[in-house]
């Protein structure tokens, strides 16, 4: 998940969030010459970018250009169930946005090689050899098309699931029950040696909140860690995913800021990745909604930019129309009432919000950092 930086309290940072709102326009269009977050991102050595939940080109010129003119990084889709759906010798998909990225000399980040929502049905009938095989072809191939443009894609993702009741808090997928641990292994060795230059990520969710879960959730990522530089698999970076909850539950800066440093001390680089405030208990004032949003990211950033092992953020959109808390594909995240929800730097209509004054000012008061 995303982050605050240390030494920032919660008050001052959402009293910089109002103050500031009108320094960058917030209720504006997005054309009022807004500050570019990966300019600011860039001048302290990070990188910043967003995905989208939709295809860029065929959206209004005005998110074309804002999505240019903010994002150094492309948050990419690697959807192996989608692009090979009945055999691992025949693409037929890839995301429509690497086009656009490519374009606009964006990199592209994420793209997850093993993630079990996006496994091809055919892999579970395989023997583990020719699941094994058919693993390193799609890394090959992957790495064969976009590895020139590649700033980091995630060797696996979402494989800790302390819900499944297994004694390790590792998800039961099909890839565990087949390799145990090893596909981290091969998969990264793969990634490695099909982009030798891009940074080789584990991506997880669940680890900013003050809640039992996280706490659980962060201990076993950390014990994963330690099974890398055990079995020396060449995973270079950790991607906290960030999405946030306003639902009764509170960040936790020192928790965080700790675990962050348990991570890096580990020899880990960080990347902030899927950052979005989910505002499900919030009061129906816009404004108030928004304030609190933008105070959320606040937090979060500035107790992780004081890390100096963060190297990258990402928000998971740009603008609310898009976002995947919006999506009718998943009801479940539906506010009470029906209004939408306001997760973004941008609005509906691509004005800035608190939680783009959010990031301009995290970025403007990091501490520099060594590029990764």
């Amino acid at each position: 998940m995303l982050l605050d930086r240390r030494g920032f309290l919660a008050a001052s940072a959402a009293a910089g969030v109002g103050l500031a709102s009108a320094r960058y326009g917030i209720g504006q269009t997005a054309e009022a010459g807004l500050p570019r977050l990966k300019d600011l991102a860039a001048a302290v050595g990070l990188k910043y970018g967003s995905d989208s939940d939709s295809t860029i080109v065929e959206q209004p010129s005005a998110y074309q250009a804002l999505f240019a003119a903010q994002c150094a990084l492309y948050a990419v889709l690697f959807d192996w169930s989608r692009s090979n759906p009945k055999s691992p010798d025949v693409n037929v998909w890839e995301d429509p946005n690497i086009g656009f990225a490519r374009a606009h000399g964006m990199k592209l980040t994420g793209g997850h090689l093993v993630w079990y929502r996006t496994t091809p049905a055919w892999l579970e009938g395989m023997t583990a050899k020719a699941a094994e095989a058919a693993i390193v072809k799609r890394v090959a191939d992957l790495g064969a098309r976009y590895g020139d443009i590649l700033y980091s894609w995630n060797v696996a993702n979402e494989t800790i699931a302390p819900e499944d009741w297994r004694l390790d808090g590792y998800r039961k997928t099909v890839y565990l029950e087949k390799f145990g641990l090893d596909y981290f292994d091969f998969t990264a060795h793969a990634a490695q040696a099909a982009a030798p230059g891009a940074l080789r990520v584990y991506n997880d969710y669940g680890f900013a909140m003050d809640t039992w879960r996280c706490a659980w959730r962060r201990q076993i990522l950390l014990r994963l860690l330690d099974e890398f530089k055990k079995r020396k698999t060449p995973i270079q970076a950790v991607g906290l995913q960030s999405h946030l909850r306003l639902d009764g539950s509170k960040f936790d800066a020192e928790a965080y800021a700790k675990f962050l440093q348990e991570i890096a001390d580990r020899g880990f680089l960080i990347l902030i990745t899927e950052l979005d405030v989910f505002d499900v208990k919030t009061p129906p004032s816009l404004a108030v909604r928004d304030r609190m949003v933008g105070d959320l990211y606040s937090q979060l950033l500035n107790t992780a930019l004081a890390n100096k092992a963060v190297k990258a953020v990402v928000t998971w959109g740009l603008s609310d129309r898009y976002s995947w808390l919006n999506s009718p594909y998943f009801p479940q995240f539906a506010r009470s009432g029906g209004s939408p929800s306001r997760p973004l730097p941008f609005d509906q209509d691509f004005r800035p919000k608190p939680a783009f004054t959010a990031l301009v000012e995290a970025f403007r008061h990091a501490p520099y950092r060594t590029p990764a």
